[in-house]
């Protein structure tokens, strides 16, 4: 993953710079419905822009699309200023605590802060402690495509506002909120969770905030990569160690062409048949001692007393990790032997990616796991 490699052009990126959370909102839902009709070509919506514009005409084009996608829902439209916020270490959380899309506002401890916003901050802080500190992932923080970016401002909203789901990690950088905490020029990462989130039952914060991570790490983003891989995630503060495997431990590695196929048409249900598979081929136990985890790690609990670290379960965090590592290093030659010129939101969410992230994750498994046969990028007809 080269140091410079903005996926906008640098004209428009500087219009964008420090953009509303809003505007980012909408590019990534302009992107998602764009990748859903890409994968249905005979449902394929011809208008929508594959690359962001950089003449006047084409950008005031994209502009009038966000506008209408801004206007999807009006609860959207009208999306309300966060006039609270909170803050643990590097998490700064704003809500509302009155109005639609309130936040509930039980203070069991009389801080001053409803329970529901801390716990979301607790599980965010846990969350970046446990993969980024104690089993050394990429660190959004580190990344040489985050530069300048100190910390991660969570937007607590009605889901209404959010596209009706429960949470959105959103990859380009944006100027900090001006808080008292806040300095002049900082950047932050942001997110969005749902008011219907409790942290304590729902790890939304966490499935968001891995996102983040595997966006620090690699440009790729195909769906049964970038969300199966985060749901696996989602065991490290939830309970077991790895979720069901719908495909033997065992293999055969690298599977078939015909289970390649129906791997590239998944999302979130790639988790039973590559990502828990792999993680339970290369890790027995999967335990988290307290002296790995921490002292301050171990005793954090939620506002009912419960630990935020439910089991000190979780399968396979080396090879994911490793496999970020590599996956860093793949998207530089799918870049140059696909021809990008940059990393647009269509070339970053490309089926022409997969057989560089398969051959990334085979790589690895090799290495932790033997024995795997080579898998091989087949040759791009001219």
């Amino acid at each position: 993953m080269p140091v410079l490699r903005s996926r906008v052009p640098p004209e428009i990126a500087r219009q964008w710079a420090g953009g509303s959370e809003a505007i980012q909102f909408a590019l990534h839902r302009c992107a998602d419905v764009n990748q859903r009709f890409l994968n249905n070509p005979s449902h394929r919506l011809k208008q929508m822009p594959h690359r962001l514009p950089t003449s006047r005409s084409s950008l005031s084009a994209m502009i009038s699309l966000i506008l209408l996608m801004l206007l999807e829902g009006e609860a959207f439209a009208q999306k309300r200023e966060l006039t609270k916020h909170y803050v643990m270490g590097r998490m700064r959380i704003f809500y509302n605590d009155e109005g639609v899309g309130a936040v509930d506002a039980t203070d069991s401890d009389s801080s001053g802060v409803p329970d529901q916003v801390e716990d979301i901050a607790k599980q965010l802080w846990a969350t970046h402690q446990l993969f980024c500190e104690v089993l050394d992932f990429p660190d959004p923080f580190e990344s040489e495509r985050y530069k300048g970016v100190v910390c991660i401002e969570a937007s607590v909203r009605d889901s209404a506002e959010i596209g009706g789901g429960n949470g959105v990690a959103f990859e380009n950088q944006q100027k900090c909120r001006a808080i008292p905490e806040s300095q002049p020029g900082e950047q932050a990462l942001v997110m969005a969770i749902a008011t219907k989130v409790n942290a304590i039952k729902n790890v939304t914060p966490s499935h968001e905030f891995f996102h983040l991570i595997q966006y620090g790490a690699t440009y790729f983003k195909t769906k049964w990569y970038l969300e199966g891989q985060a749901r696996w995630s989602e065991h490290a503060l939830g309970l077991e160690g790895v979720g069901e495997g719908k495909y033997s431990a065992r293999g055969p590695w690298p599977q078939k062409p015909q289970e390649l196929q129906q791997l590239a048409d998944m999302s979130y249900d790639a988790e039973f048949v590559l990502w828990n598979p792999i993680a339970a081929r290369t890790d027995s136990d999967g335990l988290l001692t307290p002296e790995k985890l921490g002292k301050e790690l171990t005793d954090l609990k939620y506002s009912d007393g419960s630990p935020v670290v439910k089991d000190h379960l979780l399968t396979g965090p080396e090879v994911m990790r490793d496999i970020l590592i590599e996956l860093s290093k793949q998207d530089d030659i799918a870049f140059k032997e696909l021809g990008y010129r940059s990393w647009t939101e269509e070339n970053q969410r490309a089926p022409e990616n997969n057989p560089y992230i398969y051959k990334a994750i085979m790589d690895v498994l090799r290495k932790r796991a033997p024995p795997v046969g080579r898998y091989v990028i087949p040759r791009r007809s001219r």
